[in-house]
């Protein structure tokens, strides 16, 4: 498929068809290499659920990724995911992994996870099955999945849906013996379909919906209710539906300038309904060898029916975990990415190396705010 530098920008823009078709995006035995730097900083001194009543929720996270993709041939690419985040969590010292709320916190933590994913292009259309896993010490994941893309119109009408399943374990603490628990079950079963037009050589349209069924151990090991001024692990229903249904728009306004806008919207049958909007403007720099992201988004949501901060008498479900209350909150961001081209090294010649860095601040009306740095360095060899 011929593609224009324009509607590269566009692609980049959107991300809508980007994934879907990295198998032409790259030349037969192609390797793309990057590695990742998050650095995730969050504050927060109003979580209910936090045991000791501080509502400290203050965390720290740093995760370095490594993404690797093979080109196999024209039709058949692999890519391999890793990360391991070591983060430490206020909320998480007041309840110690081996003895509870008497011991001296937990400290830091890490968690290791990694997907595997091959995509094989068949006429017009992409299947791509994939795995991952994740593992930390309350929070065990083993996932499976199938992505199915569509090309249609000569290449001017995508659809594409999949299906992913997660076996999962999770623990929880038991506030009489002050232990955690043994695993328990958790399932989740996700389905995604979306549809993406291209109008124009400057218009890009999608549309789309995801579905989420989890069943199981639903509650969070960290979490609690104040009733009557003692403690009480939440306690959640052991199934929950989950829905969203999506909208973008993307105009380029000229091969240097282009701009996206998203809408989200989201309910359960927790009675939890949300609306989220996203804008970004891009910007083709440095006679295109670079590019600028601006982004900004707002949510605002609704409380699940089982929230309250405090109770006085203990109901079947109760929960006071602060992701579950009703807010609002906004996020800005900026993603910079340069490209400095091919590179000789003592091992290999390398076709193209690129910087990409990014920062990004969310604040929302519950008094929780956080700032994400990024740091990335890829080649393509």
């Amino acid at each position: 498929m011929v593609v224009t530098k324009k509607i590269f920008f566009i692609l980049g823009t959107t991300f809508i068809l980007l994934s879907n078709t990295m198998a032409e995006m790259l030349a037969p035995k192609t390797w793309t290499a990057k590695l990742l730097f998050n650095l995730y900083s969050q504050t927060s001194k109003n979580g209910a659920q936090v045991f000791d009543g501080l509502g400290n929720e203050d965390a720290l996270v740093f995760e370095p990724m490594l993404f690797l993709s093979h080109q196999i041939d024209e039709t058949t690419n692999l890519t391999l995911n890793a990360a391991i985040d070591i983060w430490t969590a206020e909320s998480d010292t007041v309840l110690d992994g081996n003895t509870g709320q008497s011991g001296e916190g937990i400290g830091s933590q890490t968690r290791t996870s990694a997907s595997l994913a091959y995509s094989k292009q068949v006429g017009n259309s992409i299947y791509t099955p994939r795995i991952a896993f994740s593992s930390e010490y309350d929070y065990k994941s083993f996932n499976a999945g199938l992505t199915w893309t569509g090309s249609f119109a000569e290449d001017n009408f995508t659809l594409t849906m999949s299906g992913q399943a997660f076996i999962d374990s999770v623990k929880k603490f038991d506030y009489v013996s002050e232990l955690t628990t043994d695993f328990k079950d958790k399932r989740v079963y996700s389905f995604d379909t979306n549809a993406s037009q291209l109008l124009t050589r400057n218009d890009i349209v999608s549309a789309g919906a995801t579905v989420i069924f989890q069943e199981g151990t639903l509650e969070s090991i960290r979490n609690s209710t104040l009733i009557n001024g003692v403690r009480v692990a939440e306690s959640l229903p052991k199934t929950r539906k989950r829905f969203a249904y999506y909208g973008q728009w993307v105009h380029a306004f000229n091969d240097e300038l282009a701009a996206s806008l998203k809408y989200r919207y989201y309910h359960d049958t927790w009675k939890l309904k949300a609306n989220s909007i996203e804008s970004s403007l891009r910007l083709s720099i440095f006679e295109e060898d670079g590019f600028l992201d601006l982004t900004y988004r707002f949510h605002d949501q609704s409380s699940v029916e089982y929230f309250a901060r405090t109770l006085t008498t203990i109901p079947t479900h109760h929960t006071s975990d602060s992701d579950l209350e009703d807010f609002s909150s906004h996020r800005v961001g900026v993603h910079y990415g340069y490209e400095l081209g091919p590179m000789k090294t003592m091992f290999m010649p390398i076709d193209n190396v690129y910087l990409t860095a990014g920062a990004y601040y969310y604040n929302r009306s519950n008094k929780l705010s956080y700032l994400t740095s990024q740091f990335g360095l890829g080649a393509v060899y």
